[in-house]
């Protein structure tokens, strides 16, 4: 009978262990998430934020999102801000070389961090104790990819050259560096063509607009542009259209990013060639951080990511709203997180045509 029991308590004890378990498995502790973006005037970065929101709600995280306004002192001050709130991590954007102070600064209290989209400067994850993780777009590649198929598709001059302009995003930045290194190593594939002159758009609508108003004016022969992302090429698109110029067929145009907008202009014919889906980035961080929150380690293969992106022309457009209806992936947050998941896939996944 004593033995008996002995087995019935026992059997209550991992009972009790059991649902203990299983609770937690669904109902993990609440966690708080700062998130810093350099401007919400780019469409790029509201699609960010909101991919981030709907993981947010999906995984019961407290985000608070700071819009840094293209002010270098203001994002490291919400920096400041979110290390006296005492959140639990902090995901953040590193434009105007503030990654360092960034990362060291939630480091004096332990924060995690995890940024996205820029390099901080020649620091790798796991250079700080806090400093977990990287996840941002092949720069380089997509920059490569933009000038080959504006090379192809731009009508030479009577010389047998290719000219053409470029307008940059915002300087110092590992994304415009990058993506303008890979511009230039398809230069260098291409002796018949001729960049006229360059300019800064900082990756914004306005600025860029304004910047290739005062290219095409020096330039009005041009025949191709090069912009560094989807609310530059907005902005140059609208410059040219201003100047009684048609992009798409008097003057071809390339961009990154795949904007709505831009995504219809590539559909009408404006935009020659559009490649990305990066603004995931700031969603698949959320996961990342959130599993590592809860005591899962990132695997170091996965603590840099470089994201491979998603090519679009008129020809791939209709397959392209088929695979991503509305420019959106299907993501289920809590199956990529081994928090709910203990089989849960990596938070990132291969940005691709099903066809």
């Amino acid at each position: 009978m004593l033995g008996k029991f002995r087995l019935t308590a026992l059997a209550v004890v991992l009972l009790v262990v059991f649902l203990s378990c299983s609770v937690f498995a669904v109902t993990p502790k609440k966690v708080t998430i700062g998130a810093i973006v350099p401007t919400l005037e780019a469409q790029f970065w509201n699609r960010y934020v909101e991919f981030m929101q709907e993981g947010a709600k999906e995984l019961g995280v407290e985000l608070i999102t700071l819009n840094a306004e293209n002010s270098a002192d203001r994002m490291v001050q919400y920096l400041e801000d979110l290390v006296s709130r005492g959140v639990d991590g902090i995901i953040f954007v590193p434009y105007w070389d503030t990654g360092r102070k960034g990362i060291m600064e939630a480091g004096r209290y332990g924060i995690p961090v995890i940024c996205t989209d820029t390099y901080p400067g020649t620091i790798q994850p796991g250079d700080f104790d806090n400093y977990i993780a990287f996840v941002g777009p092949s720069d380089e590649k997509a920059g490569y990819a933009m000038a080959k198929a504006l090379f192809a598709a731009t009508e030479p001059a009577e010389d047998g050259k290719k000219y053409i302009g470029v307008v940059n995003g915002t300087p110092g930045t590992s994304v415009a560096i990058n993506r303008r290194k890979g511009l230039g190593n398809a230069l260098a594939e291409h002796p018949e063509v001729v960049v006229v002159g360059e300019v800064v758009g900082d990756f914004v609508r306005d600025t860029s607009q304004k910047a290739m108003e005062d290219l095409y004016q020096a330039h009005p022969y041009l025949k191709g542009v090069w912009a560094a992302n989807g609310g530059t090429a907005t902005g140059v698109m609208a410059a040219l259209k201003d100047a009684g110029v048609q992009p798409g067929k008097d003057v071809m145009v390339v961009a990154m990013d795949l904007n709505p907008e831009n995504v219809d202009a590539v559909r009408n014919g404006e935009l020659l060639f559009d490649i990305g889906g990066h603004w995931l980035q700031g969603g698949f961080a959320l996961v990342m951080m959130y599993d590592y929150l809860h005591g899962f380690e990132i695997p170091k293969e996965l603590a840099s990511v470089e994201l491979e992106l998603l090519p679009l022309t008129q020809e791939t457009y209709d397959q392209y709203m088929a695979d991503y209806p509305g420019g959106m992936p299907e993501y289920d947050f809590r199956a990529h997180s081994r928090v709910y998941n203990p089989d849960a896939p990596p938070a990132i996944f291969e940005l691709k045509y099903s066809k």
